[in-house]
């Protein structure tokens, strides 16, 4: 099985908790993931970018962007060596729903393609996030193209949710077909493993690290169990 590497994923709404979650993971991983919300495109909001704090240069950073209009804040965030995480439900015309030959399936490569362009000129990458009702197949047209697809098993918006394990499907057909896979929602001792069996390398977490009490054992224990 492949090195799995776990991912903190930062979701709060001032800039002190902000702040003290990157300091309590820093010493233990090499990334994180910063999820943005709007209150538009997912029904909550959280801290917004103008008012994060530093984070650690040796920390790679994940911006995952559960907003409408995300390249708005591509250029909000303007962080160089970062990944930007685009859902493909939010390029506003085509919404992922109309399958990649469609019409609306060209409307949203253009539109995605655009994006992906952006993070270049930054000197950043991109990555792609599927929605637990968009299918795997339509990040096809996107193969070689972006850095990672994030997988979704829960519903964006809100932490602490249970895992929906029938998304592994979508992790076996990515993995399957040559892209790199990460997955965020649920994620704790149980679902680690079987995500990673499914063939995700990236486990993004949030309750499942920042509700245990001793931060660095709860990181390994999760590293432990996903490659268990």
């Amino acid at each position: 099985m492949a090195e799995v590497e776990i991912v903190p994923a930062i979701l709060v709404k001032d800039a002190a908790e902000f702040s003290k979650r990157v300091s309590l993971v820093a010493p233990h991983v090499s990334r994180v993931q910063i999820d943005i919300m709007d209150g538009k495109f997912v029904p909550n909001v959280t801290l917004q970018p103008e008012d994060f704090t530093p984070i650690p240069a040796k920390l790679k950073v994940e911006y995952h962007l559960m907003v409408e209009h995300p390249l708005d804040y591509v250029k909000r965030i303007g962080k160089k060596n970062a990944i930007y995480e685009f859902h493909l439900e939010s390029f506003s015309k085509a919404g992922g729903r109309g399958g990649v030959g469609s019409v609306k399936g060209k409307e949203l490569k253009r539109e995605v393609e655009k994006a992906i362009a952006a993070c270049k000129k930054l000197r950043s990458e991109a990555a792609l996030v599927l929605s637990p009702d968009t299918p795997a197949e339509e990040m096809l047209p996107f193969k070689g193209k972006i850095k990672q697809v994030l997988v979704m098993t829960v519903y964006p918006g809100f932490s602490g949710q249970s895992y929906i394990a029938k998304m592994e499907k979508k992790m076996q057909w990515l993995s399957q077909n040559g892209f790199v896979v990460e997955v965020d929602g649920g994620i704790d001792i149980g679902s680690a493993r079987t995500a990673a069996r499914a063939g995700a390398t990236l486990l993004g977490v949030a309750s499942g690290i920042f509700a245990k009490p001793d931060i660095g054992k709860a990181i390994e224990t999760l590293k432990k169990n996903a490659e268990g």
